[in-house]
């Protein structure tokens, strides 16, 4: 199953993808760093540059800065903390860009069509902040 993510918000689109993982599907999501996240940009950066230091490459929660890799740990927390749940990561693969030229499935429930005048950053916006 190929799932194109561009204009979903992350929270929904990862929500629909863990249905699907839990129905043992293979997952492949192009332009994972065209998804979005909904509110206040200074709030959004905020709250991802807090997750980011939490950690260090050698202890604590480690948060990624690549923007494919932030829409995966998105889909990790959803998951259930035990081997079904590594098992169904490993199923999901998510891609910057659209790197076999096809089409994706778009979840209708997850679309964001109403972007004008709201308030959202993608994940790629939010990536290059991360510092």
């Amino acid at each position: 199953m190929i799932v194109d993510a561009e204009n979903h918000v992350l929270g929904r689109l990862a929500t629909s993808l863990v249905e699907e993982l839990k129905d043992g599907k293979e997952i492949d999501v192009i332009n994972g760093e065209k998804a979005i996240v909904k509110g206040n940009p200074d709030d959004i950066i905020e709250k991802y540059q807090g997750k980011h230091d939490r950690g260090t490459r050698h202890f604590g929660p480690y948060f990624p800065k690549d923007p494919e890799k932030i829409v995966k740990r998105t889909v990790r927390g959803m998951l259930p903390d035990n081997k079904e749940g590594e098992k169904m990561l490993k199923k999901l693969k998510v891609h910057k860009d659209n790197p076999s030229n096809e089409e994706g499935e778009v979840f209708e429930d997850a679309r964001e069509e109403t972007l004008k005048g709201s308030n959202y950053m993608t994940i790629e916006q939010i990536s290059k902040n991360l510092s």
